[in-house]
């Protein structure tokens, strides 16, 4: 092996052992590279910034050729002190929406009428983005598949997909956010309509769901490994926000989005100006009730988004491939349809129709 050679593997290792360390580093630690003339980061303190926009791509781990995988962080720091607001996007990878709602965010935002800093991440599962995929894929050969919103806050000595979440987290100072707002749709042949899970519980939580407007509200229990959940276990105030459907962009889902987070960086002294009421009515309900497919067939539904259904009432019917009817499913219990299958062919197992139960008077 040449000096060269050996001298190049030993900054390399230096390298990593520094970003792997950089848990309570309070600087922000550059790669030293440039991606089409964006600096890339190990670690990135917002606080070490000056007032202003910032676009960075921060190092979450490599791909199994050996390439550096980049996740893109903008930050906006604004002129005055307040709090810290972390949005997320597509942890998983079909679920778009949320990417352009923070594109369209920073174009709205002035960091000169700024109090505090908003830490984005539009685009956070970088390798299901790429393949057009919704989770990441491990690199241990097996092929299998894991959900990033079921491992937060990662763990990097795991390696795989829990090291890619921890950089993340850790990379990007995550648990010294005050809020933090998740942007999610629904998965590949379904859709939601605009739909917020928000431990009540916790009355930040809950105002900042109300605050986004949307229809429907699910009293959130939480469910471990979820960014949201993580966020709320470590003393933050976050929800989870469902915008409509995976792949594609929905200008409707995207406007009311923005306009929800301005609502609530209003709400939380970050920018001047009341915050104003954005939904007429939103339903607000303890449980959910999935209606799902117990054998395989083409599905006609007989509801849409936000209908009021009765215990009973037929949601939807399946037919086998010569068009005989072969089932038929009906409503549990009174509800709101908040979720429903865009795709006809469903396998067993797959879901038909989501409702949102026991709602409040």
């Amino acid at each position: 092996m040449s000096i060269l050679k050996t001298v190049f593997l030993l900054i390399t290792f230096v390298l990593v052992g520094v970003w792997c360390s950089c848990v309570h580093a309070k600087d922000t630690i550059y790669s030293g590279d440039k991606i089409q003339g964006t600096q890339t980061v190990y670690h990135l303190n917002p606080e070490s910034l000056a007032p202003g926009l910032h676009r960075f791509y921060l190092q979450a781990g490599w791909r199994n050729s050996g390439m550096p995988i980049y996740v893109p962080v903008i930050i906006i720091k604004g002129t005055a002190n307040g709090p810290r607001l972390t949005l997320t996007a597509a942890v998983h990878g079909d679920e778009l929406n949320g990417i352009a709602t923070i594109h369209e965010l920073i174009k709205e935002i002035d960091y000169q009428a700024l109090s505090g800093i908003v830490v984005a991440v539009p685009g956070l599962n970088q390798p299901a983005l790429n393949t057009n995929t919704r989770h990441y894929v491990t690199s241990n050969g097996s092929g299998n598949k894991t959900n990033l919103n079921r491992i937060a806050p990662g763990d990097i000595s795991k390696g795989g997909a829990q090291a890619y979440m921890a950089r993340i987290w850790q990379g990007l100072m995550m648990e010294d956010s005050d809020l933090a707002v998740d942007l999610h749709t629904q998965t590949t042949g379904t859709a939601y309509t605009y739909y917020a899970f928000a431990d009540v519980r916790n009355k930040k939580a809950e105002k900042i769901a109300m605050l986004m407007g949307p229809d429907v509200i699910k009293e959130d229990e939480g469910v471990n490994g979820t960014l949201e959940t993580t966020f709320m276990q470590k003393g933050i105030p976050a929800i989870t926000l469902e915008l409509g459907e995976p792949r594609r962009f929905q200008a409707d889902m995207i406007y009311r989005s923005v306009k929800g987070i301005k609502n609530v960086m209003r709400a939380w002294k970050m920018l001047d100006g009341e915050y104003e009421n954005l939904s007429s009515k939103t339903y607000v309900g303890k449980n959910i009730s999935n209606i799902s497919a117990d054998i395989g067939g083409i599905a006609f539904l007989k509801v849409g988004l936000l209908d009021k259904v009765e215990k009973g009432q037929i949601l939807a019917t399946l037919n086998d491939p010569l068009g005989r009817e072969i089932a038929n499913y009906k409503a549990p219990s009174n509800g709101i349809v908040v979720a429903i299958a865009t795709y006809p062919l469903r396998e067993e197992g797959s879901l038909l129709v989501r409702l949102l139960t026991e709602i409040r008077p």
